[in-house]
Parts: C-alpha cells; sequence; structure tokens
C-alpha cells in the first residue's frame, strides 16, 4: 500500500514539475528526462532510491515528495494565480506526524 501510495503522490508531483516548465503531462511517453531539467530528475531520483524495503524507506521517499512539493506548489501558486491549499497541507503533516519515525519537522531551505 505504502508503495501504490508514494507512487501517486510522485505523480502528482512529477505534474507540478512538469506545469512549471509550461507544459501538461505528455501523452504517450515512456519517459519523462527530456522534459525535466537536471535537479528536477536528480529530485525525483531521490524518490525512487531504497536501499531495501521497509518503513524507513517509505518514509525517505515520502519526505523526499513532500520537500519537492513544498519548493514548486507555491511557484505554481503565484504563477497561475491558484489558492495554496495551505489548510489541507497542515492537516496532512499532523497526520503523518502520527508515524513512528516520521520527522517533526521538513525544510525546504
Amino acid at each position: 500500500m505504502a508503495a501504490n501510495t508514494t507512487a501517486a503522490l510522485r505523480q502528482n508531483v512529477l505534474e507540478l514539475m512538469l506545469s512549471l516548465n509550461g507544459i501538461a503531462w505528455p501523452q504517450k511517453v515512456a519517459h519523462l528526462n527530456a522534459y525535466l531539467g537536471e535537479s528536477q530528475r536528480a529530485a525525483i531520483e531521490k524518490t525512487l532510491l531504497t536501499p531495501a524495503i521497509r518503513e524507513e524507506s517509505w518514509i525517505g521517499q515520502a519526505v523526499a515528495l513532500i520537500v519537492i512539493y513544498r519548493w514548486y506548489a507555491p511557484q505554481l501558486v503565484e504563477k497561475f494565480a491558484l489558492a495554496y491549499p495551505q489548510e489541507l497541507e497542515e492537516a496532512t503533516l499532523t497526520q503523518l506526524h502520527q508515524l513512528p519515525d516520521w520527522p517533526l519537522s521538513i525544510t525546504t531551505d
């Protein structure tokens, strides 16, 4: 279940990245490398690598996705004049903090 949830979150984050690059998800494309910058590819790769299938690995991937989201979402909000879902973000992080080994804070600085 964690692997499927992480994969779905990764797809959402990739859509954020592509949108900021000014494109929609390309149809019938097997690899997105040509549509992402080098730093974007490196960030996404961190969400794919796991030393083993364990809870800590899932948490590491989820944290990496949150860092990417927190970097790109505000830029998209500004670019497209969207409402930032701050309350939803805070509620989600509150739930995640209840997980064992979840970090107390996640910074994007």
